[in-house]
């Protein structure tokens, strides 16, 4: 066994859930730390598939059988509402102490959960902050996540040695982790993420509204991101929607407000403070873009 090996913080993790996100996670430890011993469960065609590209080693239908590996670190890839049962099923199969990870976009509710589960878990929230708008397995890829940022969202009963043990992994695997707190979290994917996609939903009900088989033959460019996202999953978005609701709904509190100020402001002519505050808003953006590695 090489020193290598035995630095790493895991050498056997288990992914509940092969998914998009999931998949693409697990590839990408494959590529990066391919000495890993990866299990997972999901169904049979998805842990076919898995096994027939290399991705995983161990497949197992339950809790139970995959605890018997004993993984290092578990990895919770299913969507929001089914990993809230998954974590408390966790809890009452352990005989010993699990390391714990979910890669869902809300991370009160989940952490708040897990700081109420026994000892013998200890959890830590992971978001990448990288996507597509379409699911599963086949769509995953190995460099979905390659050098994107990573939050960690540390719960009260998060254990130091853990943390610092997901860190150093993540950065083994060619993530750039960062620790936030889990409100915090939550409040800013409200305005980055959660509030886009939901945009992206009103304006295609909005193309809607306008005889779509002709509007949409005459769309610019600058429409595409919102199509792309129009496509997005409804199960997926049903439950982040849902456990992130309170900020959503102040993001389009706040969104309605300014609405209604520019809406004046067009019926006055006067537009050009909110271009200008557009530009500076983009000038910012372009300056972020060039220091930091994506």
């Amino acid at each position: 066994m090489s020193s290598a090996f035995k630095e790493m913080p895991f050498q056997r993790v288990a992914f509940i859930g092969l998914g998009l996100i999931g998949g693409s996670m697990a590839k990408r430890v494959r590529q990066a730390l391919p000495q890993t011993e990866i299990a997972a469960i999901d169904t049979q065609s998805v842990l076919d598939s898995a096994l027939a590209m290399g991705v995983i080693h161990q497949p197992f239908e339950t809790i139970s059988q995959m605890l018997a590996f004993e993984p290092d670190l578990i990895i919770l890839g299913t969507h929001l509402h089914p990993s809230y049962a998954l974590l408390q099923e966790l809890a009452t199969h352990a005989q010993q102490p699990l390391d714990v990870m979910d890669l869902g976009s809300v991370k009160a509710k989940i952490c708040q959960m897990a700081e109420s589960l026994p000892e013998t878990i200890d959890f830590i929230g992971g978001h990448p902050l990288a996507g597509r708008e379409i699911s599963g397995f086949e769509q995953s890829r190995e460099d979905l996540f390659l050098g994107k940022r990573f939050l960690l969202t540390p719960c009260l009963t998060t254990s130091e040695p853990f943390q610092a043990a997901v860190m150093s992994w993540l950065e083994m695997i060619q993530m750039v982790p960062m620790v936030m707190e889990p409100v915090a979290h939550d409040q800013l994917m409200a305005l980055v993420s959660h509030f886009p996609q939901f945009y992206a939903i009103a304006l295609a009900n909005l193309i809607n509204e306008h005889q779509p088989e002709t509007t949409l033959r005459f769309l610019g460019g600058g429409i595409d991101d919102q199509m792309r996202l129009m496509a997005s999953p409804e199960n997926v978005w049903e439950d982040i929607f849902d456990d992130n609701q309170t900020h959503l709904l102040d993001i389009l509190d706040q969104f309605s407000k300014i609405l209604e100020t520019m809406k004046q402001s067009v019926k006055t002519g006067q537009l050009r403070q909110h271009f200008e505050t557009s530009h500076q808003v983009h000038a910012l953006y372009k300056s972020y873009k060039m220091t930091v590695s994506p």
